[in-house]
Parts: C-alpha cells; structure tokens; sequence
C-alpha cells in the first residue's frame, strides 16, 4: 500500500481513485480468506441414496470415486476380501447362530476351526509362548491359522471374528461411512496408492482395524483422532463406560456420545472380537507373534506390538461389533477349566433361571442383530388362519371348473369315532359302503354276486364249531379203513384230493373277494382247519 501512497501522484491518480482501488483490493482479499476458511471447516453431506450421513471432520470434499468405492461395504463380506470366524468345533450351538444372523443380513462368512490348547505340541510353542495356559496357547494358534489361510488366498484385506458376536441390523451402512472416512483419513502417514482409490474401500496404510475391542484406552496422543456423525452409534444408555470413558479422553462429552465415533490410532485395545488385517498386517502379525516369540495372550502381545510401534493400526469407537453375553459358564471357552461340580452347578442355577439365548445381551449397539430377528422370524400360523378365516366350522367352497360349488368335506371326529365307522364299514355288505350309489356297471355287479357267492360258501364250508368238526372225525376214520383196504387205495386218495382242492379253492375265493370288498379280515388258519 505504501508503494501506492508514493506513486499516485507521479501516475496521476487522484486520492479518491486511489481509496476506491484500495477497498476493492482489501475486499477481495477477505473474500478469499472468507472462501478457505469455510472450505476447511464445512462438513461435505451425502446423498440419502448411498445411505450415508454428513459425517467428515477431515478438509475436502467426498469425491465421486469414493461414494461408488464406499457401496462395496454393501456387499456379502462388507467390502472386505474375506469374512472368516473362528469357532472350537463342538460349538455347533454357536455356529447355527452365526450363519443364522449372516442370512438374514445378507453375508457371507465360513469358518476357522478353533484350537484345543493341549493338542499343541511343546516344540510349536514359540520362544516365551511355554507359560501360556492352554486355552491361551489354543487362541493364539486359532487367529495365526487364520493369518496363514488369508495370506494364501491373495486378497488385500479380511474380517477376522468370534462366534460370539453381535451386530447392530444397519451393519452394512455403519461401514459405508467407516469406508467414505478411511477413504479421507486424515492420520495417514503415507498417501494413498492407485490401488487404494481404485479397490480398497478402507484404504491399505494400516495392519489391524479393530472393530470389537471390549475395552480400550488411548494414547498421550489425544489430538489424533477423526470425529464423524453416525445415527446408527449405540446411545449413552446403551454404550460400555469404558468406550464412555475413551471418547471422553479424546474429547467427546455430553450429548455427543451416542451420535458420532471416532477413528484413533490403536494404543489399548483388549479382545479379538472382531478385526480387520491388510496383507502386510497378517505378515507382521506372524513375523512378531509366532516367529519371533510370543510373550503372553494374543490380543495383549498385540497390544505390546502396538505400543512398540512395529504394527499399525485403527480403532472406531463405539467398536461395530459386540460379544452376545449370556452370563452363565456358556460365555467363555478359554476360561481355565473348572470341575465337574462347579459346571453342575452352573448348569443348575442357569436352569433355575431360566438363562438361554433370550436373556442373552449386547453392549455398545443399538438395535441388536439377535434380538431383532426374533422379530423378524416371528410366526402366528395358526391366528393368521383364524384372521383369514373367522368361520370356525370349515374353509370357503372351492368352485369346480363347471362353476358349481363343491360341498365342503365332513370334519373329522375323535380317533375312536372315527376307528368305529371303519369297522362298520368293513363289516358291511358291498353294496352299503359303495362310494356311488348309482354305480351299475358289470364289474360292481359282478363283485356284489361273487360277495354273496362267498358268503355262502364260507358258512357252508368253514362255519365255526359244527359241520367241520363233526365230519373231521367221521372223514379220518373212513379213510384210515380205506388205507387198509387191498386194491382201493388210488381211489381214495383220488377222491381225498378231489375233496381238498375244492376245500381250498372255495377258501381261496373268500378271501380274495374280502380284500377286494372290504368285508372283514380272513380267518385264521387254526378257525379253518
């Protein structure tokens, strides 16, 4: 301004031209400075049709690229490579429930057979890993097999999870905007790759991403953090004092908590719940857990790592996942094995109150996945009937295709009632238990006279207790006399078959014509005889 003070005389301009140029000069200067300070504090919006809220804290704006790279946390395995949970096998209990929730959610996850601890043998300990329990031995060496399966599978990123888990119902719209975040991390340390913004919808600067810490606590760092709006955060209500606690130490009180998360360096973060690796997470995870020694459980010596700096990584807080609690002796299986009594009476105090999977509970969600779908399956069969069809007696007719109404079916009685009517209907002649009375084809009257035919033959022949036993002894007789007499024994046998086979034909014409009429069971062969 000073050069402009000396000069305008000498150009020949007048004061007044020189105040007007001035003020337009001063003017535009604010207006920029205005424009920069709002594009670093303005918090760029969403549109509802990413189903992703206003929520950055970073200076920028959400670009194109990376919405459409945020729309892959919609898919089966919430824009990871891989979804894999790690379940002893013997909890079939919890594994039904695991693919259960993963159905009606829409993902996808397959299984990792946890470790009995005592089936590892003492020469795979690694160095500083032999006074480890064995459920701790046993935990350790479940997560390293998962590391070694996803290095072999070639994919960028994995979900590691518990069988234990829980989940709020918007799972998949919690990690788009976890997604649109990482994409716009301000606490990287190196820039994104090409890779990155073309296919890593959570970046790849990182080792570990915890998402279900069940505790944790924050560095001296506490300015690196990076705040973002998320409606589907638990409440205060419904959020563990420790996350409480967390966010307060990062800067978030009152009524904040219960709207937004935060991204932090991972300094504390305790339990492997749930949690994501890179590539070169899983490698260094193995190089410093297992090749170069273990000193105490797994999700501790991690935590050493963490602190020690070899490994990188993010925590949100509230963590996305939670452990479904039933608060009983079901809840842990690393826990050191207690006896046969303790378990007993574990047992029994769960039965006295009634603890099942109904009474199970879930910290730092809001709308819990187990809970809603008891919602969700909930079936009324048979009131739905009843709302459809209030008439109690029998359904609507049905039209046949000639358009006349078919009478509806007579109910059903009781079960003796209805074993009377078929014996009745067995016992009656033919012609009583024809479905149509107006049947007059040869074939019925062919059977109704072959039923009588019958009739009268099986009283001639076989009538219980009289003509039969009267002549049995009388026919025995003569033809033991006929045996002895000389030159007549051919006849006899030839007239004693004759006598038989029409015995047997007449038999064998009642009981066929029975099973075909219905007219009663065949007698037994004692009664024939």
């Amino acid at each position: 301004m000073g050069f402009l003070e000396d000069s305008h005389v000498k150009f020949g301009i007048t004061r007044r031209s020189f105040i007007f140029l001035r003020t337009i000069l001063i003017g535009a200067a604010i207006f920029f400075i205005s424009y920069a300070i709002l594009s670093h504090t303005s918090s760029p919006q969403l549109s509802e049709e990413h189903h992703a809220e206003s929520a950055s804290r970073w200076n920028g704006t959400i670009s194109r690229e990376a919405k459409s790279l945020s729309l892959k946390s919609q898919n089966a395995t919430l824009g990871f490579g891989d979804i894999k949970y790690i379940s002893m096998p013997f909890r079939t209990d919890r594994q039904d429930a695991v693919h259960l929730l993963a159905s009606i959610h829409g993902l996808k996850m397959s299984k990792v057979d946890g470790v009995v601890g005592e089936s590892i043998h003492s020469k795979s300990v690694p160095d500083g890993g032999a006074g480890l329990r064995p459920p701790e031995l046993g935990c350790w060496r479940a997560h390293v097999n998962v590391w070694r399966e996803f290095l072999d599978s070639g994919k960028d990123t994995m979900l590691v999870l518990e069988d234990d888990l829980d989940f709020d119902v918007n799972i998949k719209n919690i990690f788009q905007r976890i997604s649109i975040q990482m994409q716009h991390n301000q606490l990287r340390v190196t820039p994104p790759t090409e890779h990155e913004q073309r296919s890593a919808p959570y970046g790849l600067d990182w080792d570990v991403m915890y998402l279900g810490q069940c505790s944790d606590y924050a560095s001296d760092r506490k300015y690196l953090s990076q705040i973002f709006d998320d409606p589907d955060t638990p409440s205060r209500a419904d959020t563990h004092p420790h996350f409480v606690g967390m966010m307060n130490s990062l800067g978030i009180y009152g009524k904040q908590i219960g709207k937004v998360r935060v991204i932090s360096p991972s300094w504390g973060p305790v339990c492997t719940l749930a949690y994501a690796i890179t590539r070169a997470g899983a490698q260094r995870l193995l190089l410093n857990l297992s090749y170069l020694g273990l000193t105490t459980a797994v999700d501790v010596d991690i935590i050493r790592k963490l602190q020690a700096g070899v490994i990188r990584g993010y925590t949100i807080t509230p963590p996305p996942f939670s452990s479904f609690r039933l608060h009983n002796y079901m809840d842990s299986d690393t826990a050191t094995q207690k006896t046969k009594e303790e378990i007993e009476k574990e047992q029994k105090l769960s039965n006295e109150k009634d603890i099942g999977n109904l009474a199970g509970t879930s910290l730092n969600i809001r709308t819990s996945a187990r809970h809603a779908m008891l919602k969700s399956l909930d079936r009324h069969n048979w009131e739905d009937y009843e709302r459809l069809f209030p008439t109690k007696n029998s359904p609507p007719r049905l039209q046949d295709s000639d358009g006349s109404t078919a009478p509806p079916p007579e109910p059903f009685g009781t079960v003796a009632e209805e074993k009377e009517k078929s014996i009745k209907a067995g016992e009656a002649p033919l012609s009583e238990v024809t479905d149509n009375e107006e049947d007059t084809s040869a074939s019925s009257k062919k059977s109704n006279k072959q039923a009588k035919f019958n009739e009268e033959t099986k009283e001639s022949l076989i009538s219980p207790g009289k003509k039969s036993a009267e002549n049995e002894p009388e026919q025995s007789l003569e033809k033991t006399n006929r045996e002895n007499s000389a030159g007549s024994e051919q006849e006899v046998e030839n007239k004693d078959e004759s006598k038989e086979e029409s015995k047997e034909e007449a038999v064998s014409d009642t009981e066929d014509t029975s099973k075909e009429t219905g007219a009663g069971e065949p007698e037994s062969d004692d009664k024939k005889r």
